[in-house]
């Protein structure tokens, strides 16, 4: 699964196992009252086994974590399904 984190420092993508949008939400929300939002990204391929992939803007992901919201979600990409 590719997930990205967008963030005010910086967006990130990360390559791990596959988790639902809930299961994302409640693992965003207990990691973040532990870790800043600039350390969110390490820490959450620390705790839950996702390596960093370089950033590519075009690179499609299933799910979206804002930081900046705290909003989890899957991204629209038009009639292309992955």
């Amino acid at each position: 699964m590719i997930l990205r984190i967008e963030s005010v420092y910086g967006d990130v993508l990360l390559h791990g196992k596959r988790m639902g949008e809930a299961e994302l939400r409640q693992k965003m929300k207990e990691l973040l009252n532990t870790v800043s939002e600039k350390e969110f990204p390490s820490a959450f391929g620390m705790h839950y086994g996702y390596e960093v992939l370089p950033f590519d803007p075009h690179m499609k992901a299933h799910y979206v974590m804002d930081l900046d919201t705290h909003y989890v979600y899957k991204p629209e990409y038009g009639f292309q399904h992955f």
